[in-house]
């Protein structure tokens, strides 16, 4: 990610619908100009634990979306993974192509044993790319999350490194 991902991705950070899907705090309103900043600032300081990439097209880099390897665990050899698009990105096949690449960083240059995604039970698309790309349901959190309008069911998954090989 740079700076200037900011002015694209500001419309998707700014959506409160995307925010209750991808996000587990209360949505606090923010400025252009404070997001940015504070892109600059996790730029200055790297997380150890976390990985975070802005997805671009090939064909023009248009940046399309974002992605991350967080919660990095090195001794148990375990990380989350979550994916974002804009909504005139999404549909396109971009998602699995993420998840395709952060799995291959994940096992292959994080040396990840595991990965795990977690996502509200009522999120269909998140669960069905989930298991078109091999991750196994491992679990339902009932009522867990809020959800705007109440509480969701989040719901588990996993994907081990023997499995992603196949």
């Amino acid at each position: 990610m740079v700076p200037d991902d900011a002015n694209v991705l500001y419309e998707m950070w700014s959506d409160p619908e995307h925010h209750l899907l991808t996000d587990d705090s209360p949505m606090l309103v923010e400025s252009l100009a404070a997001r940015r900043a504070r892109l600059e600032k996790s730029q200055a300081e790297r997380d150890a634990d976390a990985a975070r990439f802005t997805a671009e097209t090939i064909a023009d880099g248009t940046v399309i979306g974002t992605c991350s390897l967080w919660g990095l665990d090195a001794f148990n050899q375990f990380g989350h993974i979550g994916i974002s698009l804009l909504p005139a990105a999404r549909s396109q096949g971009y998602g699995r192509e993420m998840m395709r690449l952060l799995c291959h960083y994940g096992f292959r240059f994080r040396n990840l044993h595991r990965i795990e995604l977690e996502t509200l039970a009522t999120n269909t698309a998140m669960r069905k790319l989930a298991e078109s790309c091999g991750f196994v349901l491992e679990g339902i959190q009932r009522e867990q999350a809020y959800d705007g309008d109440g509480f969701s069911d989040i719901v588990l998954y996993g994907l081990l490194r023997q499995e992603w090989r196949r």
